[in-house]
């Protein structure tokens, strides 16, 4: 094993840190650094390293954090973790990130050179692939769609992807083709939902040349451009019904044939489908093909609305900020209290595609003001309260109040809604 390695060691405690550099030199490793885990990205970028260790002393949220950034900087690279929130009873890191490799926390030697190996073999495997798929977040539903990810991932069997717009749905699918035995070849994504009716056929089998006007010569499509690897089906439920019946077939048989063809074509490809619409409701109303259904329905993955899982909204704001101030090459951006609370208030309709663009627009503009002239108007909570606010009663005096206002000796009913309006104002003022 190559010892001439640029290792990185993170923890915030000295001790720890010390302890860590002394285990690598015995191993053979001399060139360690250490930082403490707020270290900025663009420092992380410019120590370029081949390994990352995280120390013991590190919380589960700080860790993820860490990750994120060495992530952004270079998506193949290999990290040992020792914390211990990240881990499950088995000692299996319980993220969705490829390339990290838990250590026994007392860092045995034999350990760690066992697992700097398999690091080191999974970063000269990824080095020169694709950047890969980061799913951001710790709730119990990221965790469910993460363990799922890895059961299914492995199997040459459907899935199906569900949830609004904006949660993922793709994230998904690319995971899911990564992860698979598939990799190597391509991943081929139709949008049923971006190409007209009338050439969406043509587009996903091809077509022979004379099958219509125009078709000078033969155009393979997207499905045979797919074969031996994934064919990512977007928005299915905005294909026609006769369409419907053609993907069945490839489902069942594995057989289509060009437009205007004369021979059925063999083709070995993993189908993985999304859609934001409500399949089973579609089946019940007619518009969906049930055995198409049940057929694609074999794994179900449902990516829950950003407004469900709360928990993961700052944790990707931290992503999203240290991604972007280091892609367009901005000083980090801080955010003050009231605008981690209001973006944990927003009920984010177009969930996490939403919250990424918002982002990079506060970092361009150097300012979050615009949230609350913007987003506001679109809070359905924010709504509800400006509206209980007109339309329950601005000021109620108490009864004695209204008594001792009819005894005084100077009484009159100008006086008196001059006294209500003033006081009135003043409380909206206040409230304002």
């Amino acid at each position: 094993m190559n010892t001439d390695l640029n290792i990185l060691i993170i923890d915030p405690d000295p001790t720890v840190q010390a302890d860590l550099e002394k285990k690598m030199t015995r191993l053979g490793f001399p060139l360690c650094v250490t930082a403490l885990p707020g270290c900025p990205i663009a420092q992380l970028d410019n120590l370029k390293p081949d390994l990352a260790i995280l120390g013991r002393s590190l919380d589960a949220q700080t860790c993820l954090k860490s990750i994120h950034k060495l992530k952004i900087v270079d998506s193949s690279t290999a990290i040992l973790l020792s914390c211990t929130d990240l881990c499950d009873s088995g000692g299996s890191v319980t993220t969705a990130f490829d390339g990290l490799h838990s250590i026994d926390p007392r860092y045995r030697s034999n350990e760690i050179s066992l697992s700097i190996e398999k690091a080191m073999a999974y970063r000269a495997e990824n080095e020169q692939g694709p950047d890969l798929p980061l799913l951001i977040g710790q709730s119990s539903e990221m965790l469910g769609i993460r363990q799922k990810l890895r059961t299914v991932s492995a199997k040459d069997i459907t899935v199906l992807v569900s949830g609004e717009t904006g949660t993922g749905k793709e994230l998904i699918a690319r995971s899911l083709h990564l992860y698979s035995p598939r990799n190597k070849n391509p991943l081929v994504k139709i949008n049923c939902a971006a190409i007209p009716e009338q050439l969406l056929e043509s587009e996903i089998f091809g077509f022979q040349k004379g099958a219509f006007t125009g078709a000078l010569k033969p155009k393979p499509g997207q499905l045979e451009m797919a074969n031996g690897g994934t064919l990512f089906i977007d928005e299915i439920g905005a294909v026609s019904l006769s369409l419907q019946a053609k993907f069945l077939q490839i489902l069942e048989d594995k057989v289509f044939s060009r437009l205007g063809g004369t021979r059925d074509q063999n083709v070995d490809v993993r189908c993985v489908a999304a859609t934001n619409a409500e399949l089973r409701q579609m089946v019940k109303e007619g518009t969906f093909r049930k055995d198409l259904y049940y057929r694609l329905n074999i794994m179900h993955i449902r990516v829950p609305p950003l407004r469900e899982r709360k928990e993961d909204i700052l944790l990707l704001v931290d992503y999203y900020l240290n991604r972007y101030c280091f892609e367009l090459r901005r000083v980090p951006l801080e955010i003050p209290v009231h605008v981690s609370d209001f973006l944990m208030s927003y009920h984010w309709p177009g969930n996490v595609r939403e919250l990424e663009n918002i982002i990079r627009r506060a970092i361009v503009l150097r300012s979050w003001d615009f949230l609350f002239n913007e987003l506001s108007l679109d809070s359905p909570k924010q709504e509800s309260e400006h509206a209980d606010s007109f339309d329950s009663p601005l000021l109620i005096w108490a009864d004695d109040q209204v008594k001792k206002l009819f005894q005084a000796p100077d009484f009159s009913i100008k006086k008196i809604a001059k006294d209500y309006v003033s006081e009135a104002e003043c409380q909206m003022i206040l409230k304002a």
